[in-house]
């Protein structure tokens, strides 16, 4: 999650008396300020609703509240009856018909049906209902719960039945995608202003001006797209190809997408924090919020978004030179380092590498794994910056350090059947001897029971700390 700048202003969801999202401000002002729609996902009571009517008052827009769970096509569009000569269909409005809506909250949108979904589309994606254009309409904001996983884990704290991933191609015409704040995501000050009582409600103690910020951003954007036109183009076509090599695949429309979101994210953040703000940030934010598999049952890691937005940033850097190229286009995060020494890259570059692959791995296991491999090879041949050799000194510290097999380790249980698969493992390569090698492999194996164990394949994560070995040329001379 890319935090927030040192703000010059006051927070825009704090403003409207929601606490712990001011990391979401710039993306937020992104898709008020291109009339984009946005897709908000969370646990209920997260202030998702709350969030979007404040917005609508701030903006002084006529507002519309439908549960998509319990909608009719005519609570949207009222009742057709035919005109006098019959000609023509004309609609009985109400006051909770769209036609004079400026903005509109499609909540529940994961419980719709299917049908219903369909008739939503062209409101969402061309602000038109039965092909009529809705003039008025600016915003399409909509909400959803997690979808449930297709197979249930009974020991799962919190899941929701009904709330289905929605269609991809609907998916696909939100350009934001946010997943929002839990409770243990915030702050135990925001914590502390959210649960403080207010007959009225929450309030900020210094209101803000959405309009006018809204016009600011949208008066940026075309200038910060003419300037980032032409390397923006490069990044996003690596980010797409990543992504896509990541099982991330998108479409040429979401392309564009975040091309756009991209341009609209920095300018956001310009009108909100200042001139001196990092696109590469802006960038980061606007791809961690704009992936459609967000809104699915499986959604990715935000650390492997982030590490793919991060190659692809590196990658687009560097489009001119062959050497970094093929090292930044290598899938593999240990043969990318291993690829980038047998280049010759720098000290410097290749501490930054093994930094960046090392952030950006979401197993720990294999982190661990790999930080073991990398110290053993390049400690005492390279002169590693102290950001990469200090995070490989302290993780590879875990398998150089001798351990003793002693666990207590109550029988009948899954971690009784993990350590006599363990054990077992061990006694059967007696025949190693007591080699340098399989002292790092037990090692491995004892330093992550049982915790690693829990949640990974014990087997599957030596394999592939052996494979990590290999990829570093670790022999029974170099594990000494």
């Amino acid at each position: 999650m890319v935090a927030a700048p040192t703000e010059t202003r006051t927070s825009i969801t704090e403003s409207l008396g929601i606490r712990g999202w001011a990391h979401l401000d710039a993306v937020l002002l992104a898709a008020l300020a291109t009339k984009a729609p946005l897709l908000l996902i969370g646990p209920h009571g997260t202030g998702k609703s709350q969030l979007i009517e404040q917005v609508a008052h701030a903006l002084n827009l006529g507002f519309r509240h439908y549960n998509a769970a319990l909608l009719n096509y005519d609570d949207i569009i009222g009742i057709p009856m035919p005109t006098d000569d019959g000609e023509e269909l004309r609609f009985i409005k109400s006051p909770g018909t769209i036609w004079d809506a400026g903005f509109v909250f499609l909540d529940e949108i994961s419980r719709c049906r299917a049908d219903l979904q369909n008739k939503l589309f062209p409101i969402i994606h061309e602000r038109r209902v039965v092909g009529i254009q809705l003039d008025e309409l600016q915003h399409r904001w909509s909400a959803m719960n997690p979808p449930a996983p297709e197979e249930i884990d009974a020991a799962a704290s919190q899941y929701y039945i009904g709330s289905e991933p929605l269609d991809p191609a609907l998916t696909d015409r939100f350009p934001f995608i946010v997943p929002v704040p839990t409770w243990a995501e915030i702050e135990r000050e925001d914590r502390r202003e959210l649960v403080k009582w207010q007959e009225n409600g929450a309030v900020a103690t210094q209101p803000i001006d959405l309009i006018s910020l809204v016009q600011e951003t949208e008066e940026l954007i075309p200038q910060i797209e003419a300037d980032m036109d032409e390397w923006l183009s490069d990044y996003i076509v690596c980010l797409v190809d990543l992504l896509e090599s990541n099982s991330l695949p998108q479409s040429p429309r979401r392309a564009r997408m975040l091309a756009r979101s991209v341009a609209a994210v920095h300018a956001a953040r310009i009108a909100l924090y200042g001139e001196e703000i990092d696109p590469e940030e802006s960038a980061e934010n606007a791809v961690l919020y704009g992936m459609p598999q967000t809104a699915t049952d499986t959604p990715p890691a935000a650390i492997k978004v982030v590490a793919v937005h991060k190659q692809a940033w590196e990658l687009a850097q560097h489009l001119g030179d062959e050497i970094w190229r093929q090292v930044i286009e290598e899938r593999d995060p240990a043969k990318r380092v291993a690829l980038a020494d047998e280049l010759g890259f720098s000290d410097e570059n290749l501490s930054r590498l093994i930094t960046q692959v090392l952030g950006s791995e979401d197993s720990d296991p294999r982190q661990v794994g790999m930080a073991a491999a990398m110290f053993l090879k390049y400690s005492r041949t390279h002169n590693l910056d102290p950001s990469a050799f200090e995070p490989l000194a302290q993780l590879s510290y875990h398998v150089m350090e001798p351990r003793i097999i002693n666990y207590n380790v109550q029988p009948n249980t899954p971690e009784s059947t993990t350590w006599d698969e363990i054990t077992g493992w061990m006694n059967g390569q007696i025949n190693r001897g007591n080699t340098q090698l399989f002292r790092l492999q037990r090692n491995y194996l004892l330093y992550g029971f049982p915790e690693f164990w829990r949640r990974t394949s014990w087997q599957q994560a030596l394999e592939q700390f052996t494979k990590d070995l290999e990829t570093f040329g670790i022999t029974e001379e170099d594990a000494k």
